[in-house]
C-alpha cells in the first residue's frame, strides 16, 4: 500500500464515521458542528492529496521526458510532495498499516 491508498483509505473511514453519527438523532448540536466540520476536513485533505499527486506526476512526467541537464529542480519537488504526503499521513500514524517510513524527520 503506497501512502496516497493509506490516506483515501483513511479518509474515507473518517467520513463513514461521521456520517453515521450525524445520523444519529441523540447527536448534539456541538457534536454535530464537528461531524460537519470534519466532512470539510476530509475534502479539503482529498483536495491537497489531489494537487500534491499532480505535481508529483508532472515531476515525474518531466524527470522521464526532458533531458538530465534542466532538472536540478526535480529533487525539491519531489522532496516537497514526499513531505507533504508524510504530513497529511501524521494524524494516523497509529492505525497499524502506517508505514515507519513515512515518519518526518525531527
Amino acid at each position: 500500500m503506497d501512502i496516497v491508498e493509506f490516506l483515501t483509505a483513511r479518509i474515507e473511514e473518517d467520513e463513514a464515521a461521521a456520517l453515521k453519527l450525524l445520523g444519529d438523532p441523540t447527536l448534539a448540536v456541538s457534536g454535530e458542528w464537528y461531524e460537519r466540520r470534519l466532512l470539510r476536513e476530509c475534502e479539503a485533505k482529498r483536495r491537497l492529496i489531489g494537487i500534491i499527486e499532480s505535481a508529483r506526476q508532472s515531476v515525474l512526467a518531466t524527470l522521464v521526458s526532458q533531458e538530465r541537464g534542466d532538472s536540478g529542480w526535480v529533487p525539491d519537488v519531489i522532496e516537497w510532495t514526499t513531505l507533504s504526503l508524510n504530513t497529511l499521513a501524521l494524524p494516523y500514524a497509529d492505525h497499524p498499516e502506517y508505514q515507519p517510513r513515512w515518519r518526518l524527520p525531527g
